[in-house]
């Protein structure tokens, strides 16, 4: 499974779905790594329906066992796939459902509040509801300082970055300077990039 999620990172997916597609059956898989793994390796692919199908059975794996950690992972990840598809608003529905689960059983979770309202605020942006984007998003770099994650700060500073570039706003600039800042103390090259692609088409 180490091996699998490696190669994915390295963005080797034929090598990665050769390794664990296999010994897979999603009706029958009750491992949410390898669960969560093909679901990432169809999404990759295009595959939504069978992506679809993954996680919802993640979440009824979850709800069988009452495990609300996963459960809440499951409504996530169901709501990354109707984004990559365009449904913003099935996803937001998604996303309300999972912090509706962190908010009644992680309230004190910083972590996972803001990891909820980033997905709140860019859904909200990708709708053009700006003033619904900037609230939730600025609620995610708060919960994110409150913790020491790094990805999420950076991620919550490029999502305020992009709101108020929908604005037309100077603050765009200085947001995404913070974000490149962070994803780069976090050793992350690709998000560092990505924030840079997004200034450089600012100017």
């Amino acid at each position: 499974m180490e091996q699998a999620w490696q190669l994915f990172m390295e963005g080797k997916i034929e090598q990665e779905k050769k390794l664990v597609e296999p010994d897979f059956s999603v009706e029958s898989c009750t491992d949410y790594h390898l669960l969560n793994l093909m679901g990432y390796i169809y999404l990759e692919e295009k595959n939504y329906n069978d992506s679809l199908k993954i996680y919802q059975r993640y979440i009824d794996l979850a709800r069988s066992k009452n495990d609300l950690e996963n459960e809440h992972i499951g409504y996530h990840q169901l709501a990354m796939v109707y984004r990559d598809l365009g449904e913003f608003q099935k996803a937001l529905l998604y996303i309300n459902q999972e912090m509706e689960i962190i908010q009644n059983n992680f309230p004190n979770d910083a972590l996972k509040l803001s990891i909820n309202y980033y997905e709140q605020g860019f859904l909200h942006l990708k709708l053009g509801e700006l003033e619904y984007a900037e609230n939730h998003m600025q609620k995610s770099l708060d919960f994110a300082l409150k913790t020491d994650d790094f990805i999420a700060q950076a991620c919550a500073y490029r999502g305020m970055g992009e709101i108020y570039l929908a604005q037309e706003s100077d603050k765009a600039q200085d947001y995404f300077y913070q974000s490149i800042q962070l994803f780069e103390k976090a050793e992350d090259k690709i998000g560092a990039d990505e924030v840079r692609t997004l200034l450089e088409n600012k100017k």
